[in-house]
């Protein structure tokens, strides 16, 4: 019986040790990425000040791109919409820009770039050079905004 409880009380050490070594860990990132994401978020309401804004920020994820000179890696952030601009803000602070000149059409696709994700619906803004998908709450509010301010068509 004593070698019972002393292998009971061995497992509960090791499984607490493992959970305060993965909170020395996890703690800092959290905290970091926190820190992060209000900066990015104080530095996209400072860019959008002087604008007229269409649709305000809100959180989405960028899905990557297939027009050169976006980032290639997906990112959660916030996403607006002013009469100049398509504007993504990564948790990380950068900020991903599109000019509403240089949108060509948008549509919504069940999958970009190979991928589907739990049956959500991809926003995906259409350039001359390429395309760059979003994960937006409401795709088709996003649809028509973005045709209101664009040279973008129906597709």
């Amino acid at each position: 019986m004593h070698d019972a409880w002393s292998i009971t009380a061995n497992v509960a050490l090791i499984v607490l040790g493992i959970a305060a070594l993965q909170g020395l860990i996890w703690i800092p990132i959290i905290m970091w990425l926190r820190r992060k994401r209000r900066a990015a978020n104080a530095a996209l309401a400072t860019a959008l000040e002087s604008e007229t804004v269409v649709r305000s920020p809100e959180k989405g994820i960028y899905r990557g791109a297939t027009a050169p000179g976006y980032p290639g890696v997906n990112n959660n952030g916030v996403i607006a919409l002013t009469a100049h601009r398509l504007v993504f803000t990564t948790v990380t602070g950068r900020m991903i820009d599109i000019p509403t000149s240089e949108i060509t059409g948008v549509r919504e696709a069940k999958t970009f770039k190979g991928a589907v994700r739990g049956g959500r619906t991809h926003l995906i803004v259409q350039t001359r050079s390429g395309e760059i998908g979003f994960y937006v709450p409401n795709v088709g509010d996003w649809i028509n905004a973005i045709r209101t301010v664009g040279s973008a068509q129906p597709t």
